[in-house]
């Protein structure tokens, strides 16, 4: 009888298992590992300032980084999707039904100057420099000759950056 339960115990937990897996793999395609979707409405626009109410909160856009990224301007009552990185930042907002096209680069890091803008890498194509979309970027303390992944959004910038190589498949 004992091991007649464990059996069972141990097929719940292998299909349990396959389940968040399956789960996983699904929310893998749509936006980058560590990242997710979010939607909202926008309810408030002073200045350049977009409010945009979500169901865990406000969460504030700016009316400039529409025009950069060729959007239309933002008005009360649009429907948005934002893509939220690990901490919660939003590296990219889209009107609902807009997609970003991101491509992923991985290389060896050549250089992230203090002071610059830009990120350089040595890829397979040869070297390739980047304008940075957000100075947090520079936070992450990876040293120079570190294989990373850098995630290049439609507008050419990047919008994020990690180690190691991107999956393929992983969009």
């Amino acid at each position: 009888m004992n091991s007649k339960m464990n059996l069972n115990l141990v097929a719940v937990s292998v299909f349990m298992g396959f389940m968040f897996i399956m789960a996983g793999v699904g929310q893998a395609d749509s936006v980058s590992e560590g990242h997710r979707k979010v939607s909202g409405v926008v309810a408030t626009i002073k200045g350049d300032i977009v409010t945009v109410e979500t169901s865990s909160g406000n969460v504030p856009l700016n009316q400039k980084n529409a025009k950069q990224h060729g959007h239309a301007e933002y008005k009360v009552g649009d429907e948005v999707t934002l893509v939220m990185d690990e901490n919660n930042t939003v590296i990219e907002a889209h009107h609902k039904g807009e997609e970003g096209h991101h491509h992923f680069y991985t290389g060896k890091l050549v250089h992230m100057g203090k002071m610059d803008k830009h990120i350089k890498l040595e890829t397979s194509e040869g070297e390739k420099t980047f304008p940075l979309d957000r100075l947090e970027i520079k936070t992450k303390n990876i040293e120079e000759g570190t294989v990373v992944t850098v995630e290049v959004n439609e507008g050419g910038k990047v919008i994020d950056l990690h180690r190691g190589e991107h999956e393929e498949g992983k969009h």
